[in-house]
């Protein structure tokens, strides 16, 4: 009778199909983590735009009961009509833009907008006006354009610090009443 011999293989895998894995998990990683950051970036797009219409309703409250809007933003909060002034949720130290208009004692009118990371539907429905030019908050001034996207490319929703002239790329979310 003859003898077989079989070689034994030990249970495991090879480096070579280790690499493989890796490099496959590795590329599914990138990929995920691509579309979470763009999906982080219009889930903040979103915050913006509600927090700009909870600000805008408060304003129109605010309106019916004194006819006028406010100078400030702040005085929403002192006068209970918010709780807080929302903030930008990439960045906490950038306000919303805030004009009330004409320059004068009684603002009857309002320009409020935010810049946003994505270009998105939104900005096919917002006002797309551009600046006052006189304000009722005269320690401000008038840096939001609320342009949003224009000639196909977007235009500036801020001007160059120091100069008023538009110097940014933004995608810009404003509305007025």
């Amino acid at each position: 009778m003859r003898k077989i011999f079989f070689r034994h293989r030990s249970k495991g895998f090879t480096l070579i199909e280790l690499l493989v894995v890796i490099a496959i998990i590795g590329i599914l990683a990138s990929i995920i983590t691509g579309s979470l950051a763009s999906a982080r970036a219009r889930g903040r797009d979103a915050k913006r735009v509600a927090d700009i219409k909870n600000i805008e309703l408060a304003l129109k409250l605010y309106y019916a009961d004194n006819l006028k809007y406010p100078n400030l933003l702040t005085v929403l909060v002192t006068n209970n009509y918010l709780s807080q002034i929302p903030k930008d949720p990439l960045s906490p130290s950038r306000d919303y833009r805030y004009i009330g208009s004409p320059a004068g004692p009684t603002c009857t009118s309002f320009h409020l907008g935010a810049v946003l990371e994505a270009n998105s539907a939104v900005l096919n429905d917002d006002a797309d006006a551009v600046a006052a030019s006189g304000v009722c908050n005269s320690s401000l001034s008038p840096d939001f354009s609320g342009l949003s996207v224009g000639s196909g490319s977007p235009v500036a929703c801020d001007t160059v610090a120091g100069t008023g002239q538009p110097g940014g790329t933004e995608l810009c979310y404003d509305v007025k009443p």
